[in-house]
């Protein structure tokens, strides 16, 4: 029989191969690789959350569902598996699919930079069981719809809005030539939250912040909004850590991608009086 150590060695060789395939999207292989920790390890409750999120992705949702009850009775306060089981029942209820994540993750987006990158709340959000058919991390559209700013999923879904005020500032901006990239960070109907991250500036705004409520003397570090977890598949945070990341992921909380789960620093947020204060100075 191997030593302990080397087991535990093969064992993380496995969870990391499991979270390469996560971000890979290769969800056959995620099944595969965590039923074999599994095997090996039945009470290992992040490859047990690993493979019913493998699952939601294929639509397995039965199967899923069983994944995080065997969580939950393990752990009655594992907030992965009470997330994912909400998430679970809702598609059931409503007969919906999930939409099934196929392209590569990519974490490095949600870096924040100097005002570049926000974790903004949605208004008027998607009823739950729309909501339910995204995974954290899913790549949306920003589009202007009656003066507002409207984010969609790639299949056309209307996710929710953007504030009026935070929406119109970016309208503006995406006018004038800015170019965005959006994700999911959280698809919690109370708290429904999304990154979007400035990929490109015009010459015209050279001088314009897309996020000033990011761009404070005690932040100009670079940090992640997402912490490696939100982009890093089926870790999640605890309660201490969530209440201080609020408000304002963290995988993109909440997940990447199950769980692009949340970020090491505080999220922030934009505010109407940090906007005002950028356009008077702009002015």
């Amino acid at each position: 029989m191997p030593p302990k150590t080397e087991i535990g060695v093969r064992a993380r060789a496995l969870a990391d191969q499991a979270t390469a395939a996560a971000l890979e999207a290769d969800w056959p292989r995620a099944v595969e690789l965590n039923q074999k920790i599994l095997e090996g390890a039945p009470d290992d409750v992040e490859a047990r959350n690993r493979l019913g999120r493998a699952f939601i992705e294929q639509s397995r949702l039965e199967e899923a569902r069983a994944c995080f009850a065997e969580v939950l009775k393990a752990e009655p306060y594992n907030s992965i598996a009470i997330r994912n089981q909400g998430r679970v029942a809702a598609l059931l209820e409503h007969k919906a699919k999930p939409n099934t994540t196929t392209t590569r993750t990519q974490p490095r987006l949600f870096i924040e930079d100097m005002g570049k990158t926000g974790i903004l709340r949605l208004i008027n959000p998607a009823p739950t069981h729309v909501l339910a058919k995204f995974s954290p991390g899913a790549e949306l559209d920003l589009r202007e719809q009656e003066g507002l700013l409207a984010v969609h999923a790639r299949d056309g879904d209307l996710v929710g809005f953007l504030e009026p005020k935070v929406g119109r500032r970016l309208i503006d901006l995406i006018r004038t030539g800015n170019q965005y990239v959006a994700a999911i960070v959280s698809t919690d109907p109370q708290n429904a939250r999304v990154a979007i991250r400035e990929v490109f500036q015009s010459a015209e705004n050279a001088s314009r912040i897309s996020f000033p409520g990011h761009h404070r003397v005690a932040e100009t570090k670079e940090r992640a909004y997402v912490r490696g977890t939100f982009f890093r598949y089926g870790h999640d945070v605890d309660d201490e850590e969530a209440e201080e990341i609020e408000e304002a992921e963290t995988p993109v909380a909440e997940e990447t991608l199950d769980e692009v789960e949340t970020s090491e620093e505080p999220l922030a947020v934009d505010t109407e009086d940090d906007e005002d204060q950028e356009d008077e100075a702009e002015e």
